[in-house]
């Protein structure tokens, strides 16, 4: 196997972490003088590198020129390809933005082969982190094969989702509160922005379902079978996942027919008060128009104390009538007979 020098851009990091046949760690900030027939386990875990980075790494472990381009431009669908020297897989990392209604993935890059695991990414990776720091403290905790490395990192990966969903599940529970209490009546945008973050957490999980399905199966080459059930473990993790964000789904359409109910209920309040100011003028109305029509012979037309009792009548039948029309619109429904005898 040759060796190719890989220069390090300024300002892209680099960082590498080799096991060699002879039990050698090494800590290495570029593969100068790193030969893969020499190493046992060989991480190279590259941020932000540019396209002649990309191509001088994926040169010196054979990668396919097919994973190269997805690496110096990564779509946002995870996705497994097999080639005859290593496997190459896309996955999403999902984390807070600036806008808290909004979601983050961040695009990562993996090539796995044999004795060695590549890992290619834009931002810095909180999960990845972990398990780098976990395995150049203990290089034996991984047992020297890639695939238990990759194993750590989709595992941190999606442990990383439960946070995420139990805080939308958290707000969605908040807004319900709020609506009960009368304080969120007209705030639809926010259970809104909870069904979008929903929706892409699903868009996330169920893309992810299939990468490690594929992962797990037996016959995957450089999947150890004893690895297999730890990749069954994550589509687990997933899984539940899934579940709770069914259960937001199902939280998030009850709380817009909660929010429907409670527009509507305050719509009929209106609606009630306004036929009670209506019923009152009615009576009022009839009487104005009856004793305005300009006919010469009318009863009391000519009454000296006619105007005041006008206004002690209307008085009277407007307190009347707004007492009755409380009373028979506000009042509420009474239940049929054979409502009343059923059990509740």
């Amino acid at each position: 196997m040759p060796v190719y020098n890989v220069v390090q851009p300024k300002g892209v990091g680099v960082r590498i972490q080799q096991e060699k046949t002879d039990g050698t760690i090494l800590q290495l900030d570029s593969l100068d003088r790193v030969s893969l027939s020499d190493s046992k386990l060989l991480w190279i875990d590259c941020r932000s590198p540019d396209d002649a980075e990309v191509k001088q790494i994926g040169k010196f472990i054979g990668a396919h020129p097919v994973a190269l381009n997805y690496c110096m431009a990564p779509d946002s669908l995870p996705k497994l390809q097999e080639f005859d020297d290593h496997l190459f897989i896309t996955w999403d990392f999902v984390h807070e933005g600036e806008d808290p209604d909004k979601l983050v993935t961040s695009a990562l890059c993996v090539f796995l082969g044999a004795n060695f695991l590549v890992t290619i990414h834009r931002e810095p990776l909180g999960g990845l982190n972990d398990v780098w720091n976990r395995h150049k403290s203990d290089s034996e905790l991984y047992q020297h094969q890639p695939a238990l490395v990759l194993y750590a990192i989709l595992d941190n990966s999606v442990d990383g989702y439960f946070p995420i969903v139990e805080e939308i599940t958290n707000n969605i529970d908040t807004y319900q509160d709020k609506l009960i209490s009368g304080q969120a009546a007209g705030d639809l945008e926010t259970i809104m922005d909870q069904k979008h973050r929903n929706m892409a957490m699903r868009r996330i999980v169920m893309t992810h379902h299939d990468v490690i399905l594929k992962l797990g199966r037996r016959d995957m080459p450089f999947i150890p079978q004893d690895i297999t059930i730890y990749m069954m473990d994550i589509y687990d993790l997933l899984v539940r996942v899934a579940a709770e964000i069914d259960t937001n789904a199902d939280l998030i359409t009850a709380s817009m027919d909660i929010h429907l109910n409670v527009v509507s209920n305050r719509l009929n309040e209106v609606m009630k008060k306004l036929t009670i100011v209506a019923t009152i003028f009615l009576p009022l109305t009839f009487l104005t128009g009856l004793f305005g029509m300009n006919f010469k012979y009318m009863p009391e037309l000519g009454w000296r104390y006619g105007y005041l009792a006008a206004w002690i009548v209307f008085f009277i039948i407007a307190i009347v009538t707004y007492l009755l029309a409380k009373r028979y619109i506000e009042r509420p429904p009474k239940l049929k007979k054979e409502d009343e005898g059923e059990d509740i």
